[in-house]
């Protein structure tokens, strides 16, 4: 496994504690993003603990890209912060289950070992419906996950621009806008198109 955290005496802390369990094994650390990702380009990684909120790119980001490098690299997302909000975003970014700082470190143990055998799991002193509640209003308007870019080329490409004439328009790299096309089809579980042509069509465009 490979820890993430932007705190280098929680995750050396972590270690030792994750030293004493005979079926696991931390094989990387990594203080930012970016070197996660680096690291996880050779390394065979099952499952990776991610602290939420990191200087840069947070840990959502990097759940994100995780999934789109690693599909099959499980991501337990960890925070002193409980808000479902925050919690709900994480899972969206395809997180398999959410822990707390604060726990004691045998119910951390706990929820990586749920999450390497497919199981969601969820800190106990989080209300699962709060958190079940943000996803449900999230799914009502999906369009809202989009950033502030992604809109403009996902308005774009449902006008039926190509990716050259977009990256004109923006005034961006064309591989930049497959990029953003990537993303937006992956947060709309879309997979062409004319299934984002109907999802704009069904919440009335991007004001929903």
């Amino acid at each position: 496994m490979m820890i993430v955290d932007d705190h280098p005496l929680f995750r050396s802390g972590l270690v030792v504690a994750l030293e004493k369990e005979a079926d696991l094994e931390v094989v990387a650390e990594a203080g930012t993003a970016p070197a996660a990702l680096e690291l996880v380009r050779s390394l065979d990684v099952e499952v990776a603990i991610v602290d939420i909120l990191m200087p840069g790119a947070s840990g959502i980001t990097l759940t994100t890209e995780l999934y789109e490098r690693k599909p099959a690299c499980r991501v337990l997302g960890l925070s002193v912060i409980d808000e479902p909000g925050l919690i709900a975003d994480m899972f969206r970014a395809h997180a398999c289950g959410f822990a707390l700082k604060t726990q004691p470190v045998a119910e951390i143990v706990d929820a990586i070992r749920q999450v390497l055998g497919g199981i969601r799991y969820l800190a106990p002193s989080v209300s699962r419906d709060a958190v079940q509640a943000e996803l449900e209003r999230d799914a009502m308007r999906p369009l809202q996950r989009l950033t502030k870019r992604e809109r403009e080329v996902f308005e774009l490409l449902i006008r039926g621009y190509s990716n050259e004439d977009i990256a004109t328009r923006l005034f961006i790299a064309r591989r930049t806008v497959e990029t953003h096309r990537q993303h937006i089809m992956n947060k709309l579980s879309a997979h062409s198109i004319v299934q984002m042509q109907r999802l704009a069509a069904r919440y009335g465009g991007l004001g929903l």
